[in-house]
């Protein structure tokens, strides 16, 4: 399905644009499916923008509680984008893994193994130092 009507598409590439540029140049796929519809990415757009105004709580814990809201939610790509944005703002291997430790004893197991699954961590064997 695709939107068709030409003042909408050129909507939702305007918000697009500002998305893009509020995200330092970078748009997901699922921002340009939403641009489907104009409002929807409009909503998007301001909700992020208004997200990164007034901030008390530095943004590597920012990324670091949204990551864990992804894991918890079971959503893969809020999960894989905000971990690579705390890691990129100072947070640390350890970091991560203490929040997955806080989300298997909040949410238990069947939280826990897909996000094993999903994250970019290694795999250590056990017969190596």
């Amino acid at each position: 399905m695709k939107q068709e009507n030409p003042e909408k598409l050129a909507k939702s590439r305007e918000f697009l644009a500002q998305l893009k540029e509020a995200r330092g140049g970078k748009l997901l796929e699922s921002h340009q499916k939403m641009g489907n519809d104009p409002m929807l990415v409009k909503a998007f757009l301001d909700q992020y923008v208004d997200n990164g105004t007034d901030v008390q709580i530095p943004r590597k814990y920012r990324e670091l509680i949204v990551m864990a809201i992804g894991m918890a939610t079971g959503t893969d790509t809020t999960m894989k984008v905000h971990a690579r944005l705390a890691l990129e703002n100072g947070a640390t291997v350890d970091d991560i893994c203490e929040v997955i430790r806080i989300i298997f004893f909040t949410c238990g197991v069947t939280k826990l193994l897909p996000i094993l699954e999903k994250l970019d961590l290694e795999t250590i064997a056990l017969d190596e130092d």
